[in-house]
């Protein structure tokens, strides 16, 4: 295996045909997702993506990693997509076949290459988000590290809620709670009614631009009115995802979905889709018929969904929000890790930060 590093997105697109090959159809590993979360929401950042290449030129793991020093004197090597975007159950990019040598030699290039002006410069940490300890490929690579002698700090960040998918609905339906029951009964109910009707940017009938508009602001009519500005409050996000979006779609790797009712919007959400699972990653509704529980009908028209198109799982993705368990669903934990470079000074930088994060604990704990 070679190695080589991408320091320039344009020479990174150039060669993305091999990126596109070893991602396969999962969501956040998509060039597009990354690119566009670097190119928008990164900008800031420095690109210090890895890849490994075998003797026939075929790339054989990709390290998506970037460079944030907008901390001061705290360097960070994180990988593209983390924070805000909220894209999970990130890990190094690689075949199963290939992940442990990859995940190795990887370390290795990183350890060797810290405080090295020409590749990576200082670096204080090594901060992995949106990791799952339960992904084997993701565990491997906290291990590595371990193995390497660094400390490691672990938060536990809000979960991931998977369903497993049955052949049909009414098994899945059969499931739940007589009172959840009642619920997923009635939104079918509405479903079906002659005031309903479905739209979706798979239907070349509706215009991209219009359905996305909408559920905009459907989405932030929910955010205000749980007193929260919404994520569409800022136009850098709404920039990134609104391209990462299209570019999936034209990939049939993510969709939107409109309800309307008595010809108002009623309910919307982006899914986004891998040849396994379908991932709600966000919703909105009309908060002024709240009555009408917009939120078990767009989550039962989009799990039938999945169901129709013969994947395995449905996924609502990061947060700890109650109704997610209501569908029968497992909770996937999901992680930040910090680990730190053998040096006095970062390991001193983590300390200071440590000691922090105990005072601010102190503090806001309740009083008993």
């Amino acid at each position: 295996m070679r190695l080589k590093l991408y320091k320039n997105l344009s020479e990174l697109e150039r060669d993305r045909a091999h990126w596109d090959a070893l991602a396969g159809s999962f969501p956040f590993f998509q060039f597009d997702w990354m690119a566009n979360w670097f190119q928008i929401l990164g900008k800031e950042l420095e690109l210090a993506v890895l890849v490994g290449i075998d003797k026939d030129d075929q790339w054989i793991g990709i390290a998506p990693w970037c460079i944030d020093r907008t901390q001061p004197l705290l360097n960070k090597i994180r990988f593209l997509g983390s924070g805000d975007a909220c894209s999970d159950y990130l890990r190094l990019i690689a075949s199963e076949e290939n992940h442990r040598e990859f995940n190795r030699v990887a370390i290795d290039w990183l350890i060797g290459n810290i405080g090295c002006p020409k590749t990576l410069g200082r670096i204080d940490v090594i901060d992995l988000e949106g990791i799952s300890p339960e992904d084997p490929v993701a565990n491997y690579l906290c291990e590595v590290f371990t193995a390497n002698g660094m400390k490691h700090h672990t938060t536990d960040l809000e979960g991931g809620w998977q369903v497993e998918l049955p052949s049909t609905w009414e098994e899945l339906n059969a499931k739940f709670s007589k009172n959840m029951r009642r619920k997923t009964n009635s939104a079918a109910k509405r479903l079906a009614s002659a005031d309903t009707e479905v739209l979706s940017t798979a239907d070349s009938r509706y215009s991209t631009e219009q359905l996305w508009k909408i559920f905009v602001e459907l989405h932030q009519k929910r955010r205000k009115m749980l007193g929260q500005p919404g994520c569409f409050a800022v136009t850098d996000f709404e920039h990134f995802l609104k391209r990462a979006f299209l570019s999936l779609n034209n990939k049939n790797l993510a969709e939107l979905l409109i309800i309307n009712f008595e010809k108002r919007p009623l309910a919307a959400a982006l899914f986004l889709s891998s040849e396994s699972t379908f991932y709600l990653y966000q919703s909105g509704m009309d908060t002024s018929r709240m009555r009408l529980e917009p939120g078990y009908q767009i989550c039962s028209i989009a799990i039938q969904r999945a169901i129709a198109l013969g994947l395995q799982q449905f996924d609502f993705l990061r947060g700890d929000e109650p109704y997610k368990a209501r569908w029968n669903t497992t909770r996937i934990p999901i992680t930040r890790t910090r680990f730190i470079p053998r040096n006095s000074v970062a390991n001193l930088k983590h300390s200071v930060w440590l000691t922090g994060r105990t005072l601010k604990h102190l503090v806001t704990s309740p009083k008993s």
